[in-house]
């Protein structure tokens, strides 16, 4: 069964406790694809390789895929990965990068056992997101691919109190609210959502913050 991985970026290095679960995750290693996420290019495969490589997750091939791909090129590198990564940037030119690249079907698809999100991938991933960003704003909630159905929030903080009383509460009467503080991430597998850190589950108009190991 899929697993997928939500977070913001972490600023300094991959937590230690993301990467162990990730290693124990990981049984492909033949191919990383990492999905251009607005901002960035080839010296990210380099970040992820040192990030990675000291835990023991080493891959035969790594590739990015992004606007210097053909369509036909990205969607053959996005359904062959062994793990594929969502990254982050910004939220709205990465969606519309994934409707002109018609990458929808290629991501759903994809024989990666493991997708891992950060920050603008992950909202872009959930069926909705709302960056923390915009707490004030009207333009705040985002529509994704829906590769599982909850709305994702990355960097959240309790006392934000804009983004919770204008969009998190009247949203949760819809869809159930995943929302991570800075350091924090979920592991999804099925209908099991396993929470790492400072998580929140925002429904029905109440915020709870889950058990973590």
């Amino acid at each position: 069964m899929k697993i997928r991985y939500y977070s913001g970026w972490f600023d300094e290095a991959l937590p230690v406790k993301y990467l162990e679960t990730l290693r124990n995750d990981i049984t492909d290693k033949k191919s990383l694809v990492l999905v251009w996420g607005c901002w960035g290019g080839d010296e990210l495969i380099d970040f992820f390789k040192d990030q990675l490589k000291p835990s023991g997750i080493a891959f035969d091939e790594y590739h990015l895929v992004d606007n210097r791909n053909t369509k036909e090129e990205g969607h053959k590198l996005i359904r062959e990965a062994s793990v594929l990564i969502m990254l982050a940037g910004d939220t709205e030119p990465q969606a519309r990068f994934f409707a002109e690249y018609d990458l929808s079907a290629p991501i759903k698809e994809t024989n990666a056992n493991i997708t891992l999100g950060f920050s603008a991938g992950a909202m872009n991933m959930a069926s909705k997101g709302v960056s923390a960003k915009y707490e004030a704003e009207n333009t705040a909630i985002h529509h994704g691919l829906g590769l599982d159905n909850f709305c994702y929030v990355p960097y959240f903080l309790p006392d934000m109190n804009n983004l919770v009383r204008n969009h998190l509460l009247p949203l949760s009467k819809e869809i159930d609210v995943y929302a991570t503080s800075p350091e924090s991430f979920i592991r999804v597998q099925g209908d099991e959502v396993a929470t790492f850190g400072d998580v929140y589950l925002i429904s029905n108009s109440q915020i709870n913050k889950m058990d973590t190991p």
